[in-house]
């Protein structure tokens, strides 16, 4: 065994979900990868989840074998609900690992997921962000992501600002370098994981893939964040704009660079240009829309004249997109 493995810090937020807590939980103490800890974030949840995680962690303890100057331990957090960005944020602070890795509450993991993933990194040393590959378990059915849901590597940016193209639950990044880039944004109750990838992309990184089914993410539940929101292109049309917006405020106000690193974090004018017609891409979207329903459209018109105008949006504009009473 490797006497200099790297502790895995696992964030896993959960909310109302303790009927399903138990299948990812168990794919976690069944890992081989002998060195992590695991933080169990329980968001506000009423349906006793808390009651559940109290009565079941000394069981689960009894479960692990450590090794050595190995750890592996399980720890319980009960917060306000404010999010799963905010859980997930949570559980990064209380992280001490050097890596971070997040499971949703309805995933499971291969039992060699940390394992094969860890030495994936040892072998590429500038990489300090990848995924995996995964199957789908829709209602039974077993299903491989093919087309353009088909997982990357590298910076593909043009297919991220399409669709979210990684996996949260299949993620692993350098926390440090997490870090610098930005954790999730809180505000954002879905597509913050879009935002984030994009950020890192958009920052110099590559995303490396480990091309095996390593996760087996469940779907077609009700509870999904992505099925809970009306008009859901307004979380990413908001992710967006406030990554513009940061752009906008970068290039007045040029920073020292926060890493030393050989990776250019330099947005190149290609990639500005991919940005922008993802904006107003999405911006015509919701405009049809909203237009074809008699809704209010003077906002959108506004975004998008200051963004033709390369001037910044006020954070407040930016917010009506997170209203969900106008949608």
């Amino acid at each position: 065994m490797n006497p200099n493995l790297p502790l895995v810090s696992i964030v896993l937020p959960t909310h109302n979900r303790r009927h399903l807590l138990e299948r990812s939980l168990q794919s976690v103490i069944n890992q081989t990868y002998p060195h992590w800890e695991l933080h169990i974030i329980d968001d506000g949840s009423t349906d006793e989840t808390w009651t559940y995680l109290l009565t079941n962690l000394p069981s689960w303890k009894r479960q692990m074998i450590s090794f050595g100057r190995y750890k592996k331990s399980i720890q319980i957090h009960q917060t306000e609900h404010r999010g799963v960005s905010a859980a997930r944020n949570f559980g990064i602070q209380k992280s001490e690992g050097e890596w971070i890795s997040f499971i949703d509450s309805d995933d499971e993991w291969c039992k060699e997921k940390l394992k094969k993933q860890i030495q994936y990194h040892l072998d590429h040393p500038k990489l300090f962000f990848s995924q995996t590959n995964e199957i789908w378990n829709k209602k039974g059915n077993l299903l491989e992501p093919k087309g353009k849901y088909k997982k990357l590597q590298g910076r593909f940016l043009e297919q991220s600002l399409e669709l979210c193209m990684v996996t949260c639950s299949s993620f692993i990044a350098h926390k440090e370098t997490l870090a610098n880039i930005g954790l999730f944004r809180e505000e954002l109750k879905t597509c913050e994981d879009y935002d984030l990838w994009n950020r890192i992309l958009l920052s110099g990184f590559s995303i490396g893939l480990l091309e095996e089914n390593l996760l087996t993410r469940f779907g077609g539940h009700d509870d999904q964040l992505s099925m809970q929101y009306q008009a859901i292109e307004r979380f990413r049309l908001y992710s967006l704009l406030s990554i513009r917006n940061e752009m906008v405020l970068e290039s007045a106000h040029p920073k020292t660079k926060k890493l030393d690193t050989t990776i250019p974090i330099v947005v190149s004018p290609l990639e500005q240009i991919l940005l922008q017609n993802a904006i107003l891409t999405r911006l015509e979207t919701l405009l049809l829309g909203r237009e074809k329903r008699g809704k209010e459209v003077q906002f959108l018109v506004r975004f998008k004249t200051q963004l033709l105008k390369n001037v910044p949006i006020p954070q407040k504009e930016l917010l009506t997109l997170l209203d969900d009473s106008l949608f």
